[in-house]
């Protein structure tokens, strides 16, 4: 559903000028979520952490899932549960959407993604950011994924598949920090 005004000739439409109702334009389009930054886990509270992901390797290649119904990869990872640390987050999460039943898990930071809504005009407006752990992992061994969870499938990749990233506005800047942060 979308808002519109008319515009009449002579009257300033600067976003100033706009009813009070045109912000609801901006709620009632796609969320766009862009990377924003990498910091060291001190730097952010731990009640501010919403998530994990974990950039996982497996002989060398990065280990990817793509969930039901979808069609495009990302890397294991989702929302921080009541009473979890971030470890217990990234470990529970690593192995619910890859099957790793043995790996080696180790911090890398805190990233931040910038909430955005992109309105009628093509602008995009802040909304908040939100915050999560990011760790490396390296898988030695995999179970089966368990089924009962959103995970289609598996799959491990030479680089990462930005041309189908679940995240496209996410994983180029992930990308380019792991590469020259993380040892490969």
């Amino acid at each position: 559903m979308l808002i519109t005004w008319s515009q009449s000739p002579g009257v300033n439409h600067s976003r100033s000028s706009q009813p009070e109702s045109v912000p609801f334009l901006y709620n009632t389009l796609m969320e766009i979520l862009r990377f924003r930054d990498i910091v060291p886990f001190v730097s952010i509270p731990d009640e501010k952490l919403e998530y994990s992901v974990v950039a996982a390797r497996h002989e060398g290649k990065w280990v990817c899932v793509r969930l039901k119904g979808r069609s495009d990869w990302c890397f294991p990872g989702g929302g921080r549960e009541e009473g979890e640390t971030m470890e217990e987050n990234a470990r529970r999460e690593l192995f619910e959407e890859t099957g790793a039943s043995e790996y080696h898990l180790w911090p890398l930071g805190v990233y931040g993604v910038d909430h955005r809504r992109r309105g009628t005009d093509g602008t995009e407006r802040p909304e908040r950011i939100s915050w999560g752990g990011l760790y490396g992992a390296e898988i030695t061994a995999f179970n089966d994924i368990p089924s009962e969870f959103e995970i289609a499938e598996r799959r491990c990749f030479d680089k990462f598949p930005l041309d189908a990233a679940r995240f496209p506005h996410i994983m180029p800047g992930m990308m380019e920090w792991l590469e020259e942060n993380m040892i490969l």
